[in-house]
């Protein structure tokens, strides 16, 4: 799952873990949520906890290919959040929000000493309430696509000129949910990074 030397986790075995996360996180939410059709996708474990995993190769590989950007960006201290947002087809409505806030928590040392076996307990925590959303979100009446956004430093085109090219800089207000409300999810860290998991959703009142 992640480079480990000597019982420590290095800042690129963090990444590697927050990397795995997101992927495997962004699959479950586009199943749960009914985005694209339960036929199109297959059970995979991850960290012990059965994953629904599209088949799609053009939704794998849009979802492997950003993942794998923000393993880079978490190196470099270069972004702070990434955001999957489901948006109806008809109208390309922002109506649910799923934001994975990922905060630092290092300033020179570059190691953790936090147990492997101790972080993969904490996500498989978060998983599985990703996974029991789908008891209280509200059904989605439209169909939907979803998007992939990253909120990232002042200077990522600087440090990063090949993203010029595949990302537009996006305002805050235009991800918005009319109407919403907010649900935390369960946190966890690898002792360098900590990920903070929470989903924003228009009420069913709306």
């Amino acid at each position: 799952m992640a480079s480990v030397q000597d019982h420590y986790i290095t800042l690129e075995g963090s990444a590697s873990i927050i990397h795995e996360y997101l992927k495997y996180s962004v699959h479950s939410i586009i199943f749960q949520r009914g985005v694209y059709p339960s036929g199109d996708f297959l059970p995979e474990k991850y960290n012990d906890v059965p994953v629904m995993v599209s088949q799609n190769s053009k939704i794998r590989s849009c979802i492997d290919h950003i993942t794998g950007e923000v393993k880079e960006l978490i190196m470099k201290k270069l972004i702070s959040k990434i955001t999957v947002c489901i948006i109806t087809l008809d109208k390309a409505e922002i109506i649910e929000r799923w934001d994975f806030n990922i905060k630092p928590q290092y300033e020179n040392e570059e190691v953790s000493d936090k147990p492997l076996s101790k972080i993969q307990s904490e996500i498989r925590e978060v998983m599985r309430q990703i996974i029991a959303t789908v008891s209280f979100l509200p059904c989605l009446e439209e169909r939907c696509t979803f998007d992939i956004m990253l909120h990232t430093a002042s200077n990522i085109f600087e440090e990063q000129p090949n993203m010029v090219s595949e990302y537009l800089e996006e305002d805050a207000a235009s991800i918005e949910v009319k109407n919403a409300q907010t649900l935390r999810i369960k946190q966890f860290d690898t002792g360098l990074y900590k990920v903070e998991t929470e989903v924003t959703y228009r009420k069913a009142d709306a």
